[in-house]
């Protein structure tokens, strides 16, 4: 009969999705994980599998229920679509300068990373870039419905736009690019909206 878990595996993996976010994934050592997650090298092997299955969880953990995950569930809110693409962007963008350690975001730092050289990784990225821009599709596709957005627009474009400006501004921010020079690119980056 085997024991039972002594470890909230739940909470297991949120710790180890900050040290991953943290640090990325080759930076990221075995003793750090179990030192973070409080467990012992039997427990994460048996829970989570080898480090790289434990990654791929932490990533999934971000996307579903971590920062982004939460912060997507706002793009499918009810009321006027730009004004939700606004509060969504700025609010991503203040949220990764409020981080004292300029993390970044766990998705641009894994593409920067690790998709280069890891297509099942890659595709797991592109996969949730393409979240995102469907989220951004829908909502445009709505604001040009609602009027708030010009016919001539074109949605998918823009919708791309707002991926590709989001990511490049993560990067940004992660680089240390004064908080006064990220808010006016992002400001820029949401004037072709109008």
């Amino acid at each position: 009969m085997s024991r039972p878990k002594e470890f909230n595996p739940d909470e297991a993996l949120e710790k180890a999705m900050q040290v991953f976010w943290h640090k990325g994934y080759e930076a990221t050592s075995m003793e750090d994980l179990l030192t973070a997650m409080d467990i012992n090298r039997g427990s994460l092997y048996a829970t989570f599998g080898d480090k790289r299955e434990l990654f791929l969880k932490a990533m999934d953990l971000y996307c579903a229920g971590g920062s982004l995950g939460s912060r997507l569930s706002m793009l499918s809110q009810p009321g006027p679509a730009i004004p939700l693409i606004r509060q969504f962007i700025e609010g991503m963008v203040e949220f990764a300068l409020s981080d004292p350690q300029r993390r970044g975001c766990f998705i641009a730092n894994t593409a920067m990373e690790l998709a280069p050289h890891q297509h099942d990784i890659a595709k797991k990225v592109s996969g949730r870039l393409q979240t995102l821009e469907t989220a951004f599709f829908k909502l445009l596709t709505r604001a040009k419905q609602e009027g708030g957005l010009g016919q001539s627009k074109d949605p998918l474009g823009l919708a791309r736009v707002l991926v590709t400006m989001m990511q490049g501004t993560i990067v940004m921010i992660k680089a240390g690019t004064p908080a006064d020079v990220v808010r006016q690119t992002a400001k820029t980056a949401l004037s072709i909206l109008h």
